[in-house]
């Protein structure tokens, strides 16, 4: 696949993918922890407290040794993906470089062996991210009509979320 399509603030985007074997495969997991509120205050006797709110998020770290037709073999380090190969799978990786960059994500990774296909949401979301100045179109609608702004907001949202799905079914790993 090296195919061109155009991103939601009409920038166009290049597709590109590796197909390759399984070599090695291995997996780590990130724990990131955050944390705030509590403190409190008293005052003769009363007083009160903040609760304190905790999050955690997991991030699945893969990393993959593959090995082309040619022989040549390539090391994808992944964030997300949470990808289920093991050695001899046969993989395709995906990513978009937007016109002007040198680099761009890695949005999915097919599993030939398998048939399955690891999608990274976000990243495919950027892509068909509406211009700056619908966004500010929508603030500007809130501010002075509520309703228009509201109903602005949703046509945005529900068109972005066609456009994503659109993609991800027109997908095709050969």
């Amino acid at each position: 696949m090296n195919n061109t399509i155009t991103g939601g603030d009409g920038t166009p985007w290049t597709l590109y993918t590796f197909k390759g074997t399984v070599m090695e495969a291995s997996k780590n997991m990130e724990t990131r922890v955050s944390g705030g509120g509590g403190g409190g205050f008293t005052y003769r006797g009363t007083g009160g407290s903040a609760p304190v709110s905790i999050t955690s998020t997991t991030v699945v770290h893969d990393q993959l040794f593959l090995q082309d037709e040619q022989g040549q073999e390539h090391a994808l380090q992944l964030q997300g993906f949470n990808i289920a190969c093991r050695t001899s799978h046969v993989l395709t990786a995906a990513w978009a470089i937007k016109q002007g960059q040198q680099r761009g994500p890695y949005f999915a990774v097919h599993n030939h062996t398998t048939d399955q296909t690891f999608y990274k949401d976000d990243e495919i979301g950027k892509m068909f991210r509406p211009p700056i100045l619908h966004l500010l179109g929508i603030v500007a609608g809130l501010f002075l009509y509520v309703v228009p702004g509201v109903v602005w907001g949703v046509i945005l949202y529900r068109r972005h979320n066609a456009q994503v799905a659109d993609f991800k079914s027109g997908l095709r790993f050969q």
